[in-house]
């Protein structure tokens, strides 16, 4: 995910809400400086503002040049609803930055509801309003069997090891297997208001 924020969000500017973030994203080094970012998630902390994804965003109407909302989609009750709301604190041509993740262990903080395939993200986006939607597949199988094996990987040399190996699997499967029998680890989504 990170490699794709680096790829996808070089471009940001001006402010920039941060949808569930927490308190300590492995991705804010890799945002551009300058840039005015509103950090959020469910409990505040210092820095970081609480708002509930769940209910309407506390923010006027386009108000934000992009919205981030990476790898908690999972945990909106209503994914349509968030969808609307997002696309409503943007400014127009403003962009919303998704990173889903699709082959993953449960993840109930506190909730965990749906994962969704590029088809349904693309869907999602369209639904609320978003008119260019680009969704970007990230990993294949070997990235996805590592992800799902990860907790028995107690050693960082280990990771060390399996991690590029797998990336290097994922590239060694045809394109006609990836394009017609995907399985990537999830999903990074560009859609513009």
């Amino acid at each position: 995910m990170n490699e794709e924020v680096l790829k996808q969000c070089v471009g940001l500017s001006g402010r920039v809400l941060d949808l569930a973030g927490g308190p300590k994203s492995s991705y804010l080094s890799l945002l551009p400086s300058g840039i005015e970012l509103v950090r959020t998630d469910v409990k505040a902390s210092p820095g970081v503002t609480q708002v509930d994804i769940d209910a309407p965003l506390p923010f006027p109407d386009a108000s934000f040049d992009a919205v981030l909302l990476f790898n908690a989609l999972y945990l909106a009750n209503d994914a349509l609803a968030l969808a609307r709301e997002v696309h409503r604190v943007l400014k127009p041509g403003g962009a919303w930055h998704v990173s889903s993740p699709f082959i993953a262990n449960e993840m109930p903080e506190p909730h965990d509801y749906v994962r969704f395939t590029a088809e349904g993200l693309e869907r999602l986006c369209k639904t609320a309003g978003f008119r260019n939607v680009n969704v970007r597949r990230m990993g294949e199988r070997a990235s996805a069997a590592v992800q799902i094996l990860h907790p028995f990987f107690l050693f960082n040399i280990v990771r060390a090891f399996v991690y590029p190996l797998a990336l290097l699997l994922d590239r060694m499967i045809p394109q006609r297997v990836r394009r017609e029998h995907p399985t990537p680890i999830g999903y990074f989504v560009y859609a513009k208001k």
